[in-house]
């Protein structure tokens, strides 16, 4: 069964180009500074603990909110702020460079009722990529797009358990690993199951760019 909206059979290329799938969240958009405003403005705080957002969000007594309660906060963050969250340095720029040579496709582990909203934000700023929204693991809907479109396929992501996903599905498809946040990048502790390891947009850039003889 397939997790995305829309369904990937509705994934057409124009061109025979690679693929790039690209992750959203922490890639594209920054997430996590867009999100401690939030909490902020709620009296809560982020620990910066692990990777996970059960656990991680805490009231002002130090007491962690339940799972209910991160998946209704996580739920208004979304409602409220996708269409105005902040991107991340370099990723606007290097995305419409990239195009250039790669077909790219978005996706995002973002509920499937912020699928519009999150549409908006990319078209409001020109990342009008195809866009699909996923629950859980990547690896599937990855392998997917790789055995239809049979074209070099690429994945970024800032996930280490998104990118181990990913090789163990399918190995031949090249992976990133994409941390631009410092905190989160302090809480790494394997970067063996990635192709490349990256911290800031130029270098995706000139990864990907480099076997087109591109070095800017």
């Amino acid at each position: 069964m397939e997790h995305t909206f829309p369904s990937l059979s509705k994934l057409e290329f124009s061109a025979k180009k690679p693929i790039l799938i690209c992750d959203a969240d922490e890639v594209i958009f920054n997430f996590m500074h867009n999100f401690e405003l939030f909490l902020k403005n709620k009296k809560l705080f982020f620990n910066w603990k692990s990777y996970a957002l059960a656990g991680n969000i805490l009231k002002e007594d130090n007491t962690p909110l339940n799972e209910v309660e991160v998946k209704t906060l996580i739920n208004d963050f979304f409602k409220f702020n996708s269409l105005n969250m902040e991107l991340i340095n370099g990723a606007k720029e290097s995305l419409q460079k990239i195009a250039e040579y790669f077909n790219i496709v978005i996706l995002s582990n973002i509920p499937f009722e912020f699928y519009e909203l999150r549409k908006k934000a990319l078209i409001k700023n020109n990342l009008d990529y195809p866009f699909f929204a996923n629950k859980g693991e990547k690896g599937t809907p990855c392998s997917n797009i790789f055995k239809v479109h049979k074209q070099q396929t690429w994945f970024i992501d800032d996930s280490p358990y998104q990118i181990l996903a990913v090789k163990k599905k399918t190995p031949k498809i090249r992976t990133i690993l994409f941390i631009d946040n410092s905190k989160l990048a302090k809480l790494l502790q394997n970067k063996d199951n990635c192709d490349f390891y990256s911290t800031n947009w130029h270098k995706n850039r000139k990864i990907l760019l480099n076997q087109f003889m591109i070095y800017d």
